[in-house]
């Protein structure tokens, strides 16, 4: 693994819960919501760059959308496009939607350490419930928080906030994994110790993180108890 020599001690015994976002971190979707994203503003006239596309990976579609159109939009013209968006998703996922190798197995050793498991995404709540139906994680994942009901999302701290309310914890009990850098922006302005992993985690970009890597089996071992956390 690679870290910065900054970079704290990834002691879990330290927390309580975990709170892993989702596309990306626990499942390869982001290809299909770029493709619907494409799909659905060509009906508009308007196709993204690719670093449009890259810039909001991880995010919700209110700052995306726009910026693609050069003006703040109407919250119904905002709405339409979106439920769009959402409705060509829906087409793809299930059959394209992908587990991120060595995620389910990471998180599953943190529940079995006594950790309490939570899932803080940018996607609308029936998307979440379908990748942890996929994952076998229902009966896991103890609250899901969706950034799409919530005023603002990630970058925002707001989503880890609510998250962490929810539960009934301080920012100091958990700690979130991620692997964009909005959603890591995300989790540390919440106050969370940031796990960042997966493909370019490793990079300057995500140097404000305290782990980094760019694979799950570079992480630290969950360790078999809890032993140490707060009461």
């Amino acid at each position: 693994m690679t870290t910065p020599a900054r970079d704290a001690i990834f002691d879990p015994t330290r927390f309580r819960a975990a709170i892993f976002d989702l596309d990306g971190t626990l499942v390869h979707s982001e290809h299909v919501w770029e493709q619907a994203k494409i799909e659905v503003t060509a009906r508009y006239g308007k196709r993204p760059s690719r670093a449009l596309l890259d810039a909001h990976v991880g995010r919700g579609l209110k700052d995306f959308l726009d910026e693609l159109f050069g003006m703040p939009l109407t919250p119904e013209m905002r709405r339409v496009i979106g439920d769009q968006i959402g409705a060509e998703a829906d087409l793809w996922l299930d059959r394209l939607r992908e587990p991120v190798p060595g995620a389910r197995n990471w998180l599953l050793s943190h529940a079995e350490a006594g950790r309490r498991i939570a899932v803080c995404s940018s996607s609308p709540r029936r998307h979440i419930d379908g990748a942890l139906e996929m994952l076998d994680l229902r009966d896991i994942v103890e609250l899901s928080v969706s950034g799409a009901e919530l005023p603002v999302g990630k970058p925002d701290p707001l989503p880890f906030v609510t998250t962490l309310r929810t539960l009934g914890l301080a920012a100091e009990d958990a700690f979130a994994v991620e692997d964009s850098v909005a959603g890591a922006r995300s989790a540390t302005g919440a106050g969370l110790f940031t796990v960042a992993v997966g493909p370019g985690c490793t990079g300057p970009a995500y140097d404000f993180c305290q782990i980094r890597a760019e694979i799950y089996a570079d992480l630290p071992p969950a360790l078999a108890t809890a032993t140490g956390v707060r009461d």
